[in-house]
């Protein structure tokens, strides 16, 4: 398809189009009319085909609530109710790439597939994860996410737990 700029795409406007020529692409960078989101359509001969979606989530403080978040949103969503359908994409799907990060002022969640029905079908899930996740009707996904006090027997001193609060142990 050629992309005219100035013209208007599924209410996304396109804004500027540039050749790349160290990576062989055509950029398209369009702007949502209604709610101002930003898309940058890369186009090239590579047959990996790549997403990903972003939010700025500024933190209010270091006690790591975005980086929580991105776990809890990858646990279950409307479309997709499972507990964990993060772990079913990596056993079944056929991506060449597939993660989420939280970096000090955004969270993204990336993937890529060379198979299109797999790469529709993980752009399916992940967009109903992020706009749709179960974490408003379960909150022990944040709990379980985030840290919370636990104790296996009675004996047993008390001891923090939980996904993030663990991975970032192991991170310092």
């Amino acid at each position: 398809m050629n992309y005219i700029k100035g013209e208007v795409y599924q209410n996304f406007k396109l804004q500027w189009v540039e050749t790349v020529k160290d990576i062989n692409s055509e950029c398209y960078f369009f702007k949502h009319e209604k709610n101002g989101a930003e898309l940058l359509y890369i186009k090239n001969s590579d047959i990996n085909k790549v997403f990903t979606i972003g939010f700025k989530t500024l933190p209010e403080d270091s006690c790591g609530t975005p980086h929580i978040l991105e776990h809890s949103v990858l646990n279950g969503s409307r479309k997709y109710p499972v507990k964990e359908p993060f772990m079913e994409l990596v056993k079944g799907s056929l991506k060449t790439f597939l993660n989420a990060f939280t970096a000090s002022d955004k969270t993204m969640y990336p993937f890529a597939s060379t198979n299109q029905k797999d790469f529709m079908n993980l752009m399916d899930v992940y967009l109903d994860a992020v706009f749709y996740p179960r974490i408003y009707n379960t909150e022990e996904i944040f709990l379980q996410e985030g840290w919370h006090h636990e104790i296996f027997n009675k004996e047993d001193d008390i001891i923090y737990n939980g996904v993030v609060y663990n991975e970032m142990k192991g991170a310092f």
